[in-house]
């Protein structure tokens, strides 16, 4: 009898077993699908970062090329419009005028190219008081302090950028060199 028991024991536990090797058969096939299905997502998704990328690329490329395009062009007009004032010139040179009519001619081609620049937005750095954000000190001189005395040559912004400082010569108060000294 005892074999009989041990029989049925047997069957239960390798029937039980053989469940388990189906059931974690099954979770295996089920891991591979997923782990496939994951691959091909994660390859898919890697693809379209290439591509992303590739675009941002080209597009950097052609935003690039705009730009140099768009400033060509604003040379461009630029350069014509100072033809005129060159052209100006070339008449003024070319003319058998007197010394006065020629200073009236270059003073009227300066105040042509004084507007064309002024329409790019052009502005003179105003040289009352001396601020280094827009000048330079290339001398001092006996004078209010800070009061700018000279100008040996003008600044300009262009917008609100300082394209080119005023180089000035600078007053500075006599007393307070004796007290260096």
């Amino acid at each position: 009898m005892e074999e009989g028991a041990e029989g049925t024991a047997t069957r239960p536990e390798a029937a039980n077993e053989a469940e388990q090797v189906d059931t974690l058969r099954k979770q295996l096939e089920e891991l591979r699908s997923a782990l496939e299905a994951e691959m091909k997502r994660s390859k898919e998704c890697l693809d379209m970062a290439r591509r992303i990328q590739a675009d941002f690329d080209n597009y950097k490329k052609r935003v690039a090329k705009e730009k140099e395009e768009t400033v060509r062009c604003a040379n461009d007009k630029l350069v014509c419009e100072l033809l005129t004032v060159m052209d100006d010139l070339e008449r003024a040179l070319a003319a058998d005028v007197s010394e006065e009519q020629l200073r009236l001619g270059l003073s009227q081609v300066h105040s042509n190219l004084r507007s064309l620049l002024k329409g790019y937005g052009l502005t003179e750095i105003p040289v009352d008081r001396f601020d280094p954000n827009y000048h330079e000190a290339f001398g001092v001189g006996e004078g209010e302090e800070g009061q700018i005395l000279e100008v040996y040559q003008k600044g300009y912004c262009l917008g609100p950028r300082v394209i080119r400082h005023s180089k000035v010569k600078v007053g500075r108060n006599q007393e307070r060199g004796d007290d260096n000294g």
